[in-house]
């Protein structure tokens, strides 16, 4: 997270490394300079040979230790839980991720499974659990905190900020909550139009999606009253409708 953060700022450090060294004249022919011209010059070769591999390095250190923690999961085959019966004493309440798809719209998590916003969970690989079983990994998961959600929200801009709330059997890990129900308390609407990232979203449409195994979807974006000027009537919701079409709270 905090690597993409500094990969996130890193052209504004660029711009203002070059401008600190246009100011002190690393860009002039000009003999009586603060700084000499060939330090300014070197310290831009420095810059942009080291930062860029200092990223590449961090990058393949946090992919290596994905992969170890992802070996260690697959050999306990449980997640890393303190005690499988420290169930949480506080009202389990997060934040998660969901995309909005469907010709009728339906709530769906980034791996894919739909939900209404009160349901209960079911497992797709054994049909006797009951979420959630700690040695499986059904049941609905939620993060605890709002800014590790707004945070993933970021890298996944297709989606939408849902509040939930979990009941039933529940477990704590690292993160969040994972647990046998939920209910979303709502969802909030982006700032910006999901499509050109500029003007104000007003209305929801609905896009028609391809995957790459064939498989095709409609998906709903939140968009300004430019980029949703071309798209038919039916493929329309306004903010009130996608309430009544979730039952779901939109802010």
């Amino acid at each position: 997270m905090r690597l993409i953060r500094l990969i996130r700022i890193y052209p504004v450090v660029v711009i203002c490394l070059l401008a600190l060294v246009y100011l002190l004249g690393g860009f002039s022919n000009q003999s009586d300079q603060l700084v000499p011209k060939s330090a300014l010059i070197t310290l831009l070769y420095i810059f942009a040979s080291v930062v860029p591999l200092l990223f590449i390095i961090g990058f393949i250190y946090i992919g290596a230790a994905g992969n170890k923690v992802a070996k260690q999961s697959s050999n306990s085959k449980s997640f890393n839980y303190q005690s499988v019966f420290d169930l949480p004493n506080e009202q389990m309440s997060g934040y998660k991720l969901a995309l909005i798809t469907g010709r009728n719209p339906i709530l769906t998590g980034l791996t894919g499974d739909t939900y209404l916003a009160d349901a209960s969970a079911s497992c797709s690989k054994d049909v006797n659990h009951v979420p959630p079983v700690v040695d499986c990994e059904c049941g609905f998961y939620a993060y605890r905190d709002l800014d590790e959600a707004a945070f993933e929200l970021t890298i996944n801009p297709g989606s939408f900020l849902l509040a939930v709330d979990l009941y039933g059997v529940g477990f704590k890990y690292d993160r969040g909550y994972r647990a046998e129900s939920q209910v979303v308390r709502g969802l909030k609407k982006p700032s910006r139009c999901q499509h050109c990232r500029i003007l104000p979203g007003k209305v929801f449409v609905a896009n028609y999606r391809m995957g790459y195994d064939d498989s095709t979807w409609w998906q709903w974006q939140f968009r300004c009253l430019v980029c949703s000027n071309s798209h038919k009537a039916q493929d329309k919701l306004s903010i009130t409708q996608m309430e009544k079409a979730l039952t779901v709270v939109i802010t």
